[in-house]
């Protein structure tokens, strides 16, 4: 065994047939640039540009031997939730991109572990694709911070947590559009930058406050990018908690209290940032993470520790034994 990297995204090549059926220009697509490449768009916006590791699973492969990691989880890009389209064809869409990463994974099993998306807005329809990815061996689900403005507490959505702890799969929370404040931050290309990790600070705030850690204590949930701006602020939201009384009356402990009972990834792009969530949510709660194979992220997820001070046991947390316990894996798995 070794080092899992928990966080990284893949595509099929294309999904036309899916698109010539569903006419609705915010569909993602795959647009190919006359410069050369290609760039993922909704409708006229372009979201990224795209390298061929994204589409390529032996690229990937000689990336992981070149950066020492043993196995990737793959999921696809937060664009592809589509929390915004109509029930039906969303679920199609969540398949579409399911069965592909199902495929890779069942080609190199050594290699590659699956991350499924499942349509929030349809909550059955939700539960229908969690019990049929569960089927094919997926151990984790990549949701969004939102379900199109929705927070994760929204009480059509216990069906799905009441399926994922059933099934036994893990949650990885990933920041989504709308992002907290987008209207602020377009100017300067900021949602990804400060809008991502607000909106995960937010939505694990309400994560805690909405009761979800204490009425599914077994649910295993993950957040992106190092939880975000969460770690930085949990002292002012125990603040919060303590001199205000709708925390107390919808939580009975400080939020901080609930800080080590989910993990977050190792992405903070800070030495001191990666000591500070370590501190918060505890040595057993942070996973190896790079955003791979996206300008975001990681070039070198497993250097990136080199920044912090770390002892072999809690490097060898990080690198694998978190990951593990976080997906559900037995030994040998």
């Amino acid at each position: 065994m070794g080092a899992i990297d928990v966080h990284t995204h893949i595509m099929p090549r294309g999904w036309d047939a899916f698109l010539a059926r569903h006419a609705d220009p915010r569909w993602p697509r795959i647009v190919r640039e006359e410069r050369g490449g290609c760039s993922l768009y909704r409708g006229s916006e372009r979201d990224r540009g795209l390298t061929e590791q994204v589409f390529d699973p032996n690229l990937r492969v000689a990336d992981l031997d070149r950066l020492g990691i043993e196995r990737q989880v793959l999921s696809p890009p937060p664009l592809m939730f589509c929390y915004w389209a109509e029930a039906a064809a969303a679920a199609e869409f969540c398949r579409l991109h399911n069965d592909a990463i199902a495929e890779v994974v069942a080609a190199n099993p050594s290699r590659f572990l699956g991350a499924a998306i499942v349509p929030l807005q349809a909550p059955a329809l939700a539960v229908k694709e969690l019990e049929r990815v569960a089927r094919l061996g997926f151990r984790c689900v990549e949701i969004g911070s939102s379900v199109d403005g929705r927070d994760l507490d929204n009480a059509a959505l216990g069906p799905v947590w009441d399926a994922a702890d059933a099934l036994d799969i893990a949650l990885f929370v990933h920041p989504a559009a709308p992002v907290l404040g987008i209207e602020r931050v377009r100017t300067y290309n900021l949602p990804l930058v400060l809008g991502n990790p607000l909106e995960t600070a937010l939505t694990i705030t309400r994560v805690i406050y909405g009761g979800l850690l204490d009425r599914w204590p077994r649910l295993r949930w993950c957040f992106a990018h190092g939880g975000g701006a969460f770690a930085f602020v949990v002292g002012r939201v125990d603040r919060g908690w303590a001199v205000m009384p709708e925390g107390k009356a919808a939580v009975p402990c400080p939020p901080s209290a609930y800080a080590r009972r989910f993990w977050v990834d190792s992405i903070t792009h800070s030495g001191p940032g990666l000591r500070f969530i370590l501190d918060t949510h505890g040595a057993d709660r942070v996973v190896l993470g790079s955003d791979y194979p996206f300008r975001m992220g990681y070039d070198d997820p497993v250097k990136s520790l080199d920044e912090t001070p770390l002892d072999p046991a809690t490097r060898q947390r990080i690198l694998e034994t978190n990951a593990q316990q976080f997906l559900g894996l037995r030994p040998g798995q």
